[in-house]
């Protein structure tokens, strides 16, 4: 085994699907619901920051919160949504802006909710009404248009097998499960 890690955004984005996959398959895990979140989350961001970035990772996904400063703070999740639908990042052919619908809008605001509650360590406790489904389906939407549909990302063969198989069986498993 070797002692360095590699990885980037596209990598860690394909990981976090799997995770996210995978704890979603284990229905008789307590926390199903809190890791399904968290790892969807990841995944989400992952590939909407590899959607954005051009080069220069601080051209898209940090803001200088001082001017007279370096310092930076990393985007949160809605602010990389919302450079996914700018036409100004969008600067070859075939390669289209995000549009969400509503069902979109609502599943991704209320996953960014609850992946802070656990991430943040919110001071309160949980008890969901209804159905992850709700949250999964549309945000597997949202992935799947990034990564596989937008022409904007760029990955090798064995990445795009690897995302298509790992998003197909969990977009078939949520299918089966509603």
């Amino acid at each position: 085994m070797s002692n360095i890690y590699v990885s980037d955004p596209l990598e860690n984005a394909i990981d976090f699907l799997e995770q996210a996959g995978s704890y979603y398959r284990n229905y008789g895990y307590n926390h199903r619901f809190k890791w399904v979140c968290i790892s969807l989350h990841g995944a989400l961001y992952g590939f909407a920051v590899t959607y954005v970035k051009s080069g220069n990772p601080l051209d898209t996904i940090f803001k200088n919160t001082e001017k007279e400063t370096s310092k930076w703070r990393l985007l949160s999740i809605m602010e990389i949504l919302k450079l996914c639908k700018k036409e100004e990042l969008i600067q070859s052919v075939n390669r289209k802006v995000l549009v969400l619908t509503e069902k979109q809008i609502i599943a991704i605001e209320r996953l960014n909710e609850y992946r802070n509650s656990f991430s943040h360590f919110g001071a309160s406790g949980y008890s969901v009404i209804g159905t992850i489904d709700e949250i999964v389906e549309p945000v597997l939407e949202v992935i799947r248009y990034l990564i596989l549909e937008s022409n904007r990302i760029i990955c090798s063969s064995n990445q795009k097998v690897k995302i298509e198989r790992t998003l197909s069986s969990f977009e078939n498993e949520v299918k089966n499960n509603i």
